[in-house]
């Protein structure tokens, strides 16, 4: 092997030192090839694929390595790599939701087709919200029931439907958590493995919360904190604000935003102060920092912005209704049916939405809608990551549309998980195998 290797290499005077150990890289063992291989970044991983046709089918067989790939989305995609597994197509693996959440800063260029489903065709059938779900279902919350979809038909799915006029609506793997217009909060587990724990329980006198994973934490009337488990079905009181609880936001911890603009962190069952938004601060970016976005009321931020004496932006982002941030990416709802994505809103280091440009920008309401000046509000936004693209589903109350963003290669698979300007970097290396 050494002494094929050193032909080679003489017969190639050309040959740089890295093309040299690149050659005796060649005819390491397979298996040997394989275990440096799972120890490279996936960037590094995808260029070794491009230097001859044996790499290319050892790298190509680690696609199926679900533990390789969900460290390498763990790594590059901390913030939503279990939130993309979770809501993604059924049947992808670890390496395709890689792939997909690798081209989102290529969306501008994506093919895109677009879908709806849900219609309202009566005032019973007016959307309020959707949640995906595992295992391509879609649980959409209408004016008298919350119906299920099938992720890959968008038709209603063999589930059964839930009937009755709610005000909010959450479900995850463990429970599903309705609030009524009478202000009780109904937790309904959907598995029972233990007996002797309370199926459901009911809260009276909610206002607002927050379902994370296996804990609840509401808000009442009076501004008491309250945390459910939801393994054990108890409560336990965490803590009353005496200046109003407005959102609720959760990092790794719970936070709590005031109506006197102070915004506290809950550690170790007590409150602890963080900062007031005040005319200097740039409120976008702290509120988040604070993951305060998708349950804010915007039109209380709209009257902070005028009495902090704050720029107020004019267009579509002045009447934004909700904001949904996926990572990197951020979508924008308004009340006259605009919808904005944004890839990397930033200034110098801090989120600076009403200063940047969106990749994409669509206008969902319809010319019959115009004449009677008829709102068409955008109430929730959620992302569904397909094979090489993206599913962003859209909720108005007449219905859910569905965009559909795809990308096609026409160089290698491999090379579609690289940003463009690495692209060009690629080296193809020649080497003479000796055939």
């Amino acid at each position: 092997m050494t002494s094929h290797a050193t032909y080679n290499i003489k017969n190639n005077p050309k040959m740089s030192q890295d093309d040299e150990k690149l050659c005796h890289l060649y005819y390491l063992p397979t298996e040997l090839l394989l275990y440096i291989f799972t120890l490279l970044p996936a960037k590094d991983l995808t260029e070794c694929r491009q230097v001859c046709s044996r790499w290319k089918l050892i790298v190509d067989g680690l696609a199926r390595s679900d533990s390789l790939w969900r460290g390498y989305c763990k790594k590059d995609f901390k913030d939503i790599y279990q939130t993309a597994r979770y809501k993604a197509k059924p049947g992808l693996l670890w390496y395709n939701i890689y792939r997909s959440l690798s081209l989102w800063p290529k969306l501008a260029i994506a093919r895109e087709y677009s879908d709806e489903f849900a219609s309202a065709s009566h005032i019973n059938d007016e959307i309020r919200n959707f949640r995906i779900l595992r295992h391509g279902i879609i649980g959409v919350h209408k004016r008298g029931s919350i119906v299920y979809y099938d992720i890959n038909t968008l038709e209603p799915s063999k589930r059964g439907t839930i009937t009755g006029d709610f005000a909010t609506y959450a479900e995850n793997d463990y429970v599903i958590a309705i609030k009524s217009y009478h202000l009780n909060l109904y937790i309904v587990r959907k598995e029972l493995l233990n007996r002797k724990i309370e199926s459901s329980i009911t809260y009276d006198n909610v206002k607002s919360f927050i379902l994370i994973d296996l804990e609840i934490y509401y808000v009442t009337l009076d501004d008491d904190i309250y945390v459910c488990n939801l393994t054990e079905m108890t409560q336990k009181f965490v803590k009353r604000t005496e200046d109003g609880v407005m959102s609720l936001g959760f990092t790794d911890r719970l936070h709590i935003l005031t109506f006197q603009r102070n915004i506290y962190t809950l550690v170790n069952n007590d409150l602890v102060f963080n900062c007031t938004l005040g005319p200097t601060s740039n409120l976008l970016h702290q509120l988040q920092q604070y993951r305060f976005l998708e349950q804010l009321d915007w039109r209380v931020y709209f009257q902070w912005m005028y009495a902090l004496n704050h720029t107020v932006p004019q267009g579509p982002l002045r009447d934004i209704v909700t904001v949904r941030s996926y990572g990197d990416i951020f979508f924008v709802g308004s009340n006259w049916g605009v919808l904005r994505i944004y890839h990397a809103p930033y200034s110098s280091g801090e989120f600076d939405l009403f200063n940047s440009e969106p990749v994409k920008q669509y206008n969902f309401m319809e010319r019959r809608d115009c004449p009677v000046l008829s709102m068409c509000p955008i109430l929730q936004i959620d992302v569904c990551e397909i094979e090489d693209g993206h599913s962003v589903m859209v909720a108005m109350p007449k219905k859910v549309a569905v965009l559909n963003f795809k990308h096609s290669f026409k160089r290698t698979a491999s090379v579609a998980m690289l940003p463009y300007d690495d692209v060009q970097k690629v080296k193809f290396l020649k080497i003479d195998d000796g055939n």
